[in-house]
Formats: structure tokens, C-alpha cells, sequence
């Protein structure tokens, strides 16, 4: 598993450059790069220079989390623990806290349950405006399973929009169909939705008008990391 570190001393090598070089890119001394490829130094203030030195996202080098949304990797800050947060040197930015999903019996009793984990994605607010989405009314949560390979992979991280729960053709939800969660593409047809999985051993799963009082709509996502 790489680290911090190793990611930084990779993409460094990869651009042919020298500690000292990269350093006066990212206006970081050259002393400070030696420690963090060495592992003594998990983050950095200048973390944001660092990522844009080294042609990556902020996210990739401290989490080894690849954007893998539509959106330009650099409209995105990033995955910090609550540490980062409070450092001035990120900008103006929103930190959503990742969740987990407790399901009971009947539809519409599902709750977001936050996890008891310090990290949080950190997105610049002026990126969540631009595409008219409410910080309120985002959820993080970690992918499971491998039927929306190659998609989305199991652990990779989606962020989801739930005050969006309007099927559009094509988009990515997060549901409960049948008192089980899934991360799916649904498509609607003349009697109902298509439930549809990337992964090919996956077939579709289909909710007709007799059974869609056993379907939910949690949220659409909007962003995703892997």
C-alpha cells in the first residue's frame, strides 16, 4: 500500500525533478519535501501547491484517492481528517462527513448514520455552486461489492445528492429496493424502473407498480473517487 510519501516521491520522479525543484515550484523548502517522502510528515499546509506541482488533486496525494468524476480534477480539493480543517491555507470549502446507512423494516425508514471516522471530503465551495448542489443536502459513503465494476469498485467513494431523487435515465442512485441498499443505474420504462448493475454477472433487477412500495430513492450521485 503506497503512502503519502510515496506518492509524492513517485509523481516527483515521474517529472524528473529534484527535491529542491519541486520545492521552489510549490514554494515548500526542500528539507520539508525530504521529510514527507520519508514518512515523518503525513500532510502539509501547502498541500494544495503541492497536488498542483505534481499535476495531481490534493485527494490523490493524501489519500491515494483518484477523482473520478466529470468534473476537472483541480475543481476538487480533496479528503482530509478534521486536523486539515482548519488550516487557512485550503480556501473557501465545504467538508462532508462520510455515512453509513441503518435499514428497518418498512420503506422510508432508512438513517444516515455519520461514521466514526475523522476524515472528510473538502470540495471548494465555488465547485459545489457552480453545479447548483446544497452542502446540506450531501452525503459521502464508501461503495460495496463489485457490481458496478468497472464503474465503481468496492471502497471507492461516491458522494450523493439526496435531495435529488428524481429518476433520469442513466444516472447513478443510491436505493433500497426490497430492504436491501444499492449503488445502481436506473433507467425507467413503461411499467416501472429498470434497476441496472455495470458488472456483466449482475442482471438486472426490475420494479414494477405492484412493488414500488419495496423502492426507495436515498439520492443521486454527483461525484466519485476510487
Amino acid at each position: 500500500m503506497t503512502t503519502f510519501g510515496k506518492r509524492v516521491a513517485k509523481l516527483r520522479e515521474e517529472k524528473k525533478l529534484s527535491q529542491e525543484e519541486l520545492g521552489e515550484i510549490a514554494g515548500i523548502r526542500q528539507s520539508t519535501i525530504a521529510q514527507i517522502e520519508k514518512g515523518r510528515n503525513k500532510s502539509t499546509r501547502k498541500i494544495i501547491e503541492l497536488a498542483e506541482a505534481l499535476d495531481t488533486t490534493p485527494n490523490y496525494l493524501i489519500n491515494g484517492v483518484i477523482d473520478l468524476s466529470v468534473a476537472p480534477a483541480s475543481s476538487e480539493i480533496g479528503s482530509y481528517t478534521e486536523k486539515d480543517v482548519d488550516n487557512p491555507d485550503i480556501g473557501a470549502y465545504v467538508k462532508i462527513p462520510y455515512y453509513d446507512i441503518s435499514l428497518s423494516a418498512g420503506i422510508g425508514n432508512a438513517t444516515w448514520i455519520v461514521r466514526d471516522n475523522p476524515e472528510r471530503l473538502l470540495f471548494r465551495e465555488s465547485w459545489l455552486q457552480s453545479r447548483r448542489l446544497n452542502e446540506a443536502t450531501l452525503k459521502a459513503m464508501y461503495v460495496r461489492g463489485e457490481s458496478m465494476e468497472p464503474l465503481l469498485y468496492n471502497m471507492d467513494t461516491i458522494l450523493l445528492d439526496i435531495s435529488d431523487v428524481d429518476v433520469v435515465d442513466g444516472c447513478i442512485y443510491a436505493i433500497i429496493f426490497k430492504d436491501k441498499l444499492y449503488i445502481k443505474k436506473l433507467r425507467n420504462t413503461e411499467d416501472g424502473i429498470d434497476i441496472i448493475s455495470y458488472h456483466p454477472d449482475y442482471k438486472p433487477m426490475h420494479v414494477t407498480q405492484e412493488i414500488y412500495d419495496r423502492f426507495q430513492v436515498l439520492g443521486k450521485m454527483v461525484w466519485r473517487g476510487g
